[in-house]
């Protein structure tokens, strides 16, 4: 917990070193599914179910708070997944959905919905090295199966840092909510970091 009598004054700066442990063990894991050499198009299909089971909850939970639903608008990622799912699913034999569990977020605040986005947009960060190395296998190219992870392109910076801009703006009207904010973010990262549980090459 942050001293209460220290508010820090950029709430992304605050985010980034306050759940930086948590960010290494989720990009950790991902990776190691991800960039492992005998990485098949089965497994990588079954990433791409589990992270949308896990964003479908958060986007719902996101959509929960008036605030967090306007910032939210334009920026869903379900539609990407949808898209790599269905360009995987030829090529996948018996489609298995029982390694699916519910994803349960239980939000309190609209605070905290602000924290889950933060995630949810930094996650996009990553996805250009991520996109690289995935368009290796020849059952994935550029314009095809990896769509989630190229998300907005060349416009992946400016998105972020408007999204920065406007978590700046949120704090700065409510300044005690920033361990609220960072429960979010904690959150968000446990559910992708749950929904992976169990997977691998």
């Amino acid at each position: 917990m942050t001293n209460s009598n220290i508010k820090p004054k950029s709430i992304g700066l605050f985010l980034k070193t306050s759940t930086a442990g948590l960010h290494r063990e989720v990009e950790g894991k991902l990776s190691r599914i991800l960039f492992h050499r005998d990485l098949n198009a089965r497994t990588y299909y079954h990433v791409l179910l589990r992270m949308h089971n896990a964003y479908k909850e958060m986007e719902q939970a996101v959509n929960n708070y008036s605030v967090s639903q306007r910032v939210y608008v334009n920026r869903g990622k379900l539609r990407w997944l949808e898209n790599d799912i269905a360009h995987l699913t030829p090529l996948i034999k018996q489609v298995e959905g029982k390694h699916l569990s519910k994803v349960t977020l239980n939000l309190s605040s609209p605070a905290q919905a602000m924290g889950l986005i933060y995630v949810i947009e930094g996650a996009t960060l990553g996805g250009e090295h991520i996109q690289a190395r995935l368009t290796r296998h020849s059952w994935l190219d550029a314009q095809h199966g990896v769509a989630f992870f190229a998300s907005y392109g060349i416009k992946r910076m400016a998105n972020w840092h408007e999204f920065l801009a406007v978590l700046q703006e949120y704090y700065e009207h409510n300044p005690d909510d920033y361990d609220e904010i960072k429960a979010g973010a904690e959150l968000a990262f446990q559910s992708i970091h749950d929904c992976l549980e169990g997977l691998n090459t």
